[in-house]
Formats: C-alpha cells, structure tokens, sequence
C-alpha cells in the first residue's frame, strides 16, 4: 500500500477468518483437552475454594521455587499451603480495595473471564460433538511410530517456492540437484519429524494423516512465520509401541490429535456462520497513523518489551502506555467500521486492554508490520464477535469460566495484599526466599489461625495426588493472554497442616 495515496479513503478489506488463530489450549509440552465441569474440590477457604485440577495446574505448569520442587509429601504440602495462603491473603486484601476498584484491573480480569469464555464456547459448540470412527484412529495409528528424516527448503516467495517445486515434480529434478543449484550451497537442510514434536499443525497433518513415501515431496506448506516450506521425505524409521503403558498412550494421543482436529473443523464452519457478510472497513490515514505509533513497541525483542512492562501487571496488555502523547491527536478519529459500527481509536484502545493482539506471523520487518497489525485487528474484531456469542448463551456463569477468572483475580489480590503487608514494614526487595522466613512465615500463620474456622481440606484426596519433579512453563498458542496460571506463589515454607479441618464428604 502507498501510505500518502488519496485514491481511496477506506481500505476494504474482508474479514477471512483461519484456524491460525482460533483459540485452542496448545500447550508448549503438551496438548490438552479443554477443563471439564464437575471438578473436585480440594479446599475451602470461606467462600473460596481450590480444586484438585486447580492444585495440579498451579503446581505443574509454571516453576515451582527449590523448597517445594520435589514429588515428596512434605514439599507437597507446602504447596497446599502456598494455594491456600493466596486465598487468605485475598480474602484479607477484600473486595474494595485501591487494586479491585482499578479499571485496568477491572479490563484485565474481563479479559481473562472472555478468553475462557471462547474456550468454552469452543469445547460446547465443537470438541463435545466430535464422535471419532476408530478406524480411523488406526489408521493414523499405524503412523504415529514414524519418524521422518526431511530434506526442506524455507522460503518467503510463494511464487519461488512453487517454481522450485515444479522443477521438482514436472522436470524430474532431484531435490538436491535443485536445492544446489538455486542456493549453490552443497549441503541441503535436514530435519526430523516426530509424532511427539510439537510442530505447527500444518506440519503434523502432513505427515501424520496418511502413509508417506520416500521421496515423496510435501508442500509447499505456510507456516505461522509467513513463509513457505518446501519438503522431501530422505527416509523414514518405525518405532513400535511394545508394552500395554505405550501402546495405549499412542492410542490416547491418536484420539486426542483427531478428536482437536475435527473439532477445529466444526468450529471453523460455526465462526464463517458468525462472520458472513460481515467485512471491515479501515480509514486509511488513521490506521496508518497508528501502525507508526505502535511499530517501534511491537518491533522490539521479547526482553526489551518484558522490561518495558515490568512495573505493573496490566502494562502486558495495555501497551498504549507505553506509545507517549502522539497518540491523543488521534483518539477520536474513526479508525474502522463494520456492520455499520465505527470504532475510534479510543474504542479500539478499549478492546486492546480486554484482548491484546496476537500476531499470525511472530518475526516481522518494518515492511510487513502494516498488514500484521491490520491482521491481528481483523482477529480481535473476529473474537469479539465469537464473545458476545458465548455471552447470549450465558458462559460467563460457566464454572470452568468462573474459576479461571477467580484464579487469576485472588493470584493478583494475594500479590497486592503481600506487598501492601512488606511495604507496612519497610522490605524493598520481596521476592527474595529470605523476606518468607523473615516475614511471610509468620504473617502466614497468622492467617491460617484467623481464618482457621473458615478452612477445610480434603486430605484423603490430597493425599492421592501425584506431582512431577519436572520444571515447566506452560503457554497457549494464538489466544491473547497466553500463559495458562499464574505464578507459583512465594508465600510460605510451611509445610504443617496445623488448621482448618477436615473436609467431609
């Protein structure tokens, strides 16, 4: 686009909606199935609670500190205390407060409550109603043991990579005598796919919906980047799931890789049904205006944008705080319009704080900047109208949807109580193990023998519960608020269940 063109005053564009951004728990270690109803309650903290799936989570996907990292029943029950302690913190802080009075806070949450919503929305509308065939589970079955030795070829020039393939497939090349002689470079690129990788979905559907050949050319294929990957099978090996334990985690894994699939498929035909006929409008002087504006924020390395918002919780999602007073000149121009609606760029700065931008494509030049952010806008605009869906059919109310966004909200209220406690004292630096001892500890028990009567624990299924020893930080892909829980709380060191009472069932 020529940015200082006056042909047109509107950009039109329609809304082509993907599955590259639709919202799906994709987890960096593993792929899981979205939270179920009916979940059993651990603890009861007044009208708080913790269930067993809540413990796991917050146990199991982000970084548990050294003194409870282990699979032992003592650093288990300190992180039993940890959880617990969050909640008795947030019940002191209470609900009028400097924090829960904050719209930022406010925003921060409802975002939060509407991606859950969505997620729900997709778990009732599509995952639920898949009904898998099994022979088509062994089908895939049969496969899920490979692993293919690829030669590749990655490219940004879709019209490059379709010549490179045509002298592949019509003039009977070799794949390295092509590679060779376009790029002069003697070694061509390898890589090995696995069933267990966590490759883009693009990539897994290649090779693991049917039985491929050697030599065999696949591609070319768009990734999440934006380019194009071009891919011949060098080779393949087979490994056999031998004992009971392997052959039914690969049937499980089967079940669960085709169920997603056909459910991203119901879905994507329920959100082209919400989005017919709809398209966006962009004004062209204003939307340009703004990419400026926000190209040097976007543009920057992940570390000097994880500094950048450092101070507060809330600045990960409004980044507007960050773009300086060039921005007020246009808060009231009409950024775009759809279904007879116009949004300023105020209104858009709105709906940022409630849904940050995801970007199809992760690495972008100055250049391509303009048409990622218009995409990213066009996938906002798409999930709020995927929102207000899930609101007609009341998922707000949902208890998987509650939950999460309870979680999220006594996380940051246990945070805002704990450094409104040490800055009472006089601590500066709280994150450090020696403010627990010193400080926290005590503080902590304190809590628990005021609110002792209020406390009940399930001990008998607390008991049951198996952890890993493993770190792990747990994200989802392609939905605003990425990470799934919240950080481990740095409350306690206890380990003494010395309160409350037992739960009786």
């Amino acid at each position: 686009m020529n940015k200082n063109s006056n042909h047109k005053k509107y950009i039109v564009l329609l809304v082509l909606f993907s599955l590259l951004s639709i919202n799906l728990l994709i987890c960096t270690c593993v792929k899981k199935a979205p939270e179920k109803t009916g979940e059993v309650i651990l603890a009861k903290i007044g009208a708080k609670d913790i269930s067993v799936g809540e413990f796991i989570r917050r146990a199991e996907y982000t970084i548990r500190p050294d003194y409870c990292k282990f699979d032992n029943y003592i650093h288990k029950k300190i992180i039993l205390n940890s959880l617990i302690a969050e909640k008795l913190l947030a019940l002191e802080a209470g609900e009028a407060n400097e924090l829960t009075q904050n719209q930022q806070f406010q925003e921060y949450l409802q975002g939060h409550q509407e991606q859950a919503m969505r997620q729900w929305l997709y778990n009732e509308i599509a995952y639920k109603k898949v009904k898998l065939d099994t022979n088509e589970i062994k089908k895939i079955y049969k496969i899920a043991g490979r692993k293919y030795k690829i030669n590749f070829c990655n490219l940004s020039d879709s019209s490059k990579i379709n010549h490179l393939k045509r002298e592949l497939i019509d003039n009977k090349n070799t794949f390295e005598d092509v590679y060779r002689y376009y790029f002069g470079l003697e070694e061509i690129p390898q890589r090995e796919v696995k069933w267990e990788d966590q490759n883009e979905t693009v990539i897994h559907d290649a090779f693991f919906s049917m039985p491929l050949e050697k030599g065999q050319i696949i591609g070319p294929l768009k990734t999440e980047d934006g380019n194009y990957l071009l891919m011949e099978v060098a080779g393949w090996t087979d490994r056999m799931a031998i004992s009971d334990t392997d052959i039914r985690k690969r049937w499980n894994d089967v079940s669960e890789f085709l169920k997603t699939k056909h459910a991203n498929e119901i879905y994507a035909d329920y959100i082209a049904k919400i989005m017919k006929g709809k398209k966006v409008e962009f004004a062209r002087d204003t939307f340009f205006k703004l990419a400026d504006i926000f190209a040097p924020f976007y543009l920057k390395s992940a570390d000097d944008k994880k500094d950048a918002f450092s101070q507060k919780f809330w600045k990960d999602q409004f980044v507007a705080d960050t773009l300086g007073t060039h921005i007020d000149d246009i808060m009231e121009h009409p950024l775009l319009k759809i279904d007879g609606q116009v949004w300023t760029v105020s209104n858009f700065l709105t709906e940022l704080r409630l849904h940050p931008l995801v970007f199809r494509k992760r690495n972008m030049s100055q250049q391509e900047f303009p048409e990622q952010f218009k995409l990213a806008i066009v996938d906002m605009i798409r999930d709020r109208y995927i929102t207000n869906e899930a609101y007609k059919k009341n998922y707000h109310e949902a208890p998987a949807v509650k939950r999460n966004t309870n979680m999220w909200k006594d996380y940051l209220l246990g945070l805002y109580q704990k450094n409104r406690y040490l800055d009472e004292l006089g601590v500066e630096d709280k994150e450090n193990l020696d403010v627990i001892y010193r400080y926290l500890n005590s503080y902590v028990d304190s809590l628990q023998l005021k609110y002792s009567e209020m406390i009940e624990i399930d001990t008998d299924k607390f008991e049951k519960i198996p952890l890993t020893r493993v770190d792990m930080f747990v994200l989802q892909k392609n939905v605003p608020f990425q990470i799934i829980v919240p950080s481990f709380p740095l409350l306690t060191t206890d380990h003494l269940l010395d309160y409350g009472r037992k739960m009786v069932n």
